[in-house]
């Protein structure tokens, strides 16, 4: 033996060499163009220069090797930490796939790289509203197939104005956001999918606004634009806007009662159709690097 003599004389005992079930995979160096004694029995020399164990195959034998036949201990697998930033499902270089994924606060993709791991400081969700109701607390109309708001299917709830007349609240909440722990929100978009059936210029927005606890807040973000006479989306608010609120929590935007209100007014004879309502959190993750 070679470099192996050295780091095996040890445990050699006369001319035989005899694996210890406690040696370890690359615990020996060795020459992978020397011969059969360049480790221990029970072991090959690997294309890395290291003694590892030969796997057994059915006869008793050594494994075959290469990707159809198994590791024979020519190849050594990558591990997701040598891997690393890559994430995802990955081939380990011996005909295998591993799945590796990222530690908190890293995601995979996250720092607008994909398949690596990274993360982005500011950051936004987007949800659609898994709840739609209504609330006679304004207005005179009531609206009808309150859940066809809920997701952009072209199937819409509806609500029909005469002159002057103003539907009743139309409230979207369950959003389930799911933001990291020490999330600060920066701004809420409300989209609104909606059009109208009659007049060009009959229906127009007469109260847009987040719900906080259930509650409206300040900012009114009504358009004075027209509804259009097909679907189109409205976005209100922006990624920096609060919408009157001093602050907005992590606590507040994950809770069921966080959402959205409509009201509708018409100037002339028109249907009201929304067919979707989404928001958009943009917050910041203070966990991320630089």
């Amino acid at each position: 033996m070679r470099l192996a003599i050295a780091a095996l004389a040890a445990w050699v005992v006369a001319s035989s060499c005899v694996v210890n079930a406690s040696f370890d995979d690359a615990q020996f160096l060795c020459d992978p163009k020397g011969g059969s004694d360049e480790c221990p029995e029970g072991m090959r020399c690997s294309l890395d220069g290291r003694c590892r164990h030969s796997p057994a195959s059915p006869d008793g034998g050594g494994g075959t090797g290469g990707k159809d036949g198994g590791n024979d201990g020519s190849c050594f697998p990558t591990t997701c930490e040598t891997l690393a930033p890559k994430c995802g499902d990955l081939d380990d270089g011996c005909g295998d796939t591993i799945s590796c994924g990222c530690q908190a606060p890293f995601t995979c993709g996250g720092g607008s790289k994909q398949g690596e791991c990274g993360c982005t400081k500011k950051q936004s969700q987007k949800r659609f509203a898994d709840a739609i109701f209504e609330q006679k607390i304004t207005g005179n109309v009531a609206w009808t197939n309150l859940n066809d708001a809920a997701l952009s299917d072209d199937k819409w709830a509806t609500a029909v104005l005469d002159a002057s007349k103003t539907t009743h609240q139309l409230k979207a909440s369950a959003f389930g956001f799911q933001l990291p722990d020490k999330a600060v929100i920066l701004g809420v978009e409300l989209a609104i999918e909606r059009s109208a059936q009659g007049s060009a210029t009959a229906l127009k927005d007469q109260d847009v606004r987040v719900l906080v606890k259930g509650a409206p807040l300040a900012t009114n973000g009504a358009m004075p634009d027209a509804w259009p006479t097909t679907d189109a989306v409205a976005t209100h608010g922006s990624a920096t806007s609060l919408w009157g609120a001093t602050s907005i929590s992590r606590a507040d935007v994950m809770a069921p009662d966080f959402g959205a209100l409509l009201t509708v007014t018409a100037s002339a004879a028109a249907t009201s159709r929304v067919d979707a309502i989404s928001i958009t959190v943009h917050f910041e993750d203070p966990a991320c690097p630089n």
